[in-house]
């Protein structure tokens, strides 16, 4: 089968290698399509290192069963799904409780097992595939990373926060275009940021109330005029370098809430200052759980998500990740395996 294989910064390969052969509790999955995410830029690039190599990178993936192992039910072949692809050890604590994810990030999948950049891929559990009914499972396939990680960002950053307050969006991506609509399916006014014109377009047709670019103007300052002054219940930073993280700590109001998702390499300085609002906090987020996962999908079955997708060939690939680094992907670029 074709796949793109990372052998080391700046070396990743299209190549030809074996169809993964599978056993008695694993799955074979065809890839219809496998999102090209930043985090794998982040990788090519050297500024995250991987526990072995050569892998297959990829991580959002969906597609179709080709084989199931003997000992397989309640999966059919021909079945449409998509891959989550957090996976854990399935028996410390916070596998226990769900949040496989969060149990070791080499274990995941495309960073420390082979991923979705592939024709085929090995699943080693049933309990790691979402059936998907209405949605095409090429296009869908961003919701395994983008759409999930943005859902879970803002439902950490929105839990019990009043609707009379505002949400700042950072970074209108793949992501930060989740994040939008999310913010506003639950009712909250959203204010996206971005340095690019176009997807600050994009944010006010997927529902943004207010769209800003901070070349352009003095945000804090209209942030503060549009809020009455309160400034942000919450910002949800989709880049994380210095200077976005920087706003982002600026725009909190009273008890407001910083979520980073972006892996930039910033830094934000939050200790007790007089000068700041009171009780502001802050969190990361890694990923998401299969139950999340599953809410999405709901969401998005149910046509209350748009998706802004480009279908690649492996061809394509390299050039995506070149068009990524310069900011000129609109939405998510996916690789689907059969162009």
């Amino acid at each position: 089968m074709k796949c793109a294989r990372f052998y080391a910064p700046g070396d990743l390969r299209i190549e030809d290698v074996p169809i993964p052969e599978i056993g008695a509790e694993e799955i074979l999955i065809k890839v219809a399509g496998c999102g090209v995410c930043h985090s794998d830029l982040h990788i090519i690039q050297g500024e995250l290192p991987l526990p072995r190599t050569p892998i297959i990178l990829g991580h959002e993936v969906g597609g179709y069963v080709e084989k199931v192992g003997k000992n397989v039910e309640g999966v059919t072949e021909g079945e449409k799904v998509l891959v989550y692809g957090g996976w854990g050890c399935g028996t410390c604590n916070v596998c226990i409780r769900g949040e496989e994810q969060l149990c070791n990030v080499l274990g995941w999948l495309g960073i420390g097992v082979d991923g979705g950049y592939a024709e085929y891929l090995k699943i080693p559990s049933r309990r790691y595939l979402v059936p998907i009914k209405k949605l095409d499972p090429a296009t869908s396939s961003p919701l395994a990373d983008a759409g999930l990680t943005a859902y879970r960002a803002v439902r950490k950053a929105c839990e019990g926060l009043p609707l009379s307050e505002t949400v700042v969006i950072i970074g209108i991506g793949g992501l930060g275009q989740f994040g939008v609509q999310f913010a506003k399916l639950r009712g909250y006014r959203v204010v996206a940021v971005d340095v690019s014109k176009r997807k600050l377009e994009i944010a006010k047709k997927l529902g943004a109330d207010l769209a800003l670019n901070p070349v352009e103007g003095e945000l804090l300052n209209i942030i503060s005029e549009f809020t009455d002054g309160k400034g942000a219940g919450a910002v949800i930073d989709f880049v994380g370098t210095n200077e976005t993280l920087r706003d982002a700590t600026s725009f909190l109001g009273k008890c407001g809430r910083l979520v980073l998702v972006g892996i930039g390499g910033g830094q934000a300085s939050i200790f007790w200052n007089p000068a700041l609002p009171p009780e502001v906090s802050y969190t990361t987020v890694y990923w998401g759980s299969l139950t999340e996962l599953r809410e999405v999908i709901a969401l998005a079955e149910e046509g209350k998500l748009s998706l802004i997708v480009e279908r690649i060939s492996f061809d394509g690939l390299l050039q995506a990740f070149e068009r990524m680094k310069k900011g000129d992907l609109e939405g998510r670029a996916v690789l689907c395996p059969d162009l």
